[in-house]
């Protein structure tokens, strides 16, 4: 989708985007800050760790097994910042039925832990900025490169979006009218925790379903 058409969207849909990053209590931004005030406090403990696999959806068959956990949170907390590295290290610990995968968007849910600047891939942004697909050749290497070029073309693509005047514009007049809602709603609305990186993010991702 061009940029122009995306700002149309997120404009045509501010009223259900809003209505859904603030629903149930909050708890999409409540979760995400609490991931995020944790973190920087160097606090990785068991809440931290439950919070981030329900925010994430690490649970369940589509997600990460104990021990596949128990190395993604080594990794974070060991600040590994290279994808490759990441996916690698994941891919070598047994899952669900003994399978390995290669788990992209969780990883840059890792990276975007350590660098609130780095963007994350889901499906739901790869359907709404229209990503390459993940593609599963024979080759394992090549398998890794396909996934660290559609990180790269999502950098890219978050990049051209962050600098774009009326991308910038609707992002800070959205942030004022969360933090309102959040005020009249009496939730603490944490600015500090939520760079324009995440918040275009959790717009895209809560512009998905009204596209579907």
């Amino acid at each position: 989708m061009e940029n122009k058409k995306i700002i149309e969207s997120l404009k045509q849909h501010r009223v259900e985007i809003i209505d859904t990053l603030s629903a149930n209590n909050w708890r999409h931004f409540r979760d995400y800050f609490l991931i995020k005030e944790r973190y920087l406090s160097n606090n990785i403990d068991d809440q931290f760790e439950r919070v981030f696999c329900g925010f994430y959806i690490m649970n369940g068959a589509r997600g990460l097994t104990k021990q596949q956990k128990k190395e993604f949170f080594n990794l974070l907390s060991s600040r590994e910042n290279d994808l490759e590295k990441i996916l690698k290290s994941l891919y070598k610990v047994p899952g669900y039925k003994n399978s390995r995968r290669i788990f992209l968007s969780f990883g840059t849910k890792l990276l975007h832990t350590i660098n609130e600047k780095l963007p994350i891939y889901d499906g739901n942004i790869s359907y709404v900025l229209e990503l390459p697909s993940q593609t599963y050749p024979a080759s394992f290497e090549e398998k890794i490169k396909n996934r660290i070029d559609i990180y790269k073309t999502l950098k890219e693509k978050f990049d051209i979006l962050l600098a774009d005047v009326e991308i910038k514009n609707f992002i800070t007049s959205i942030r004022q009218e969360l933090q309102n809602k959040a005020e009249l709603n009496k939730f603490i609305w944490k600015n500090k925790y939520i760079s324009d990186t995440k918040l275009l993010d959790s717009l895209l991702w809560a512009l998905y379903s009204n596209l579907k």
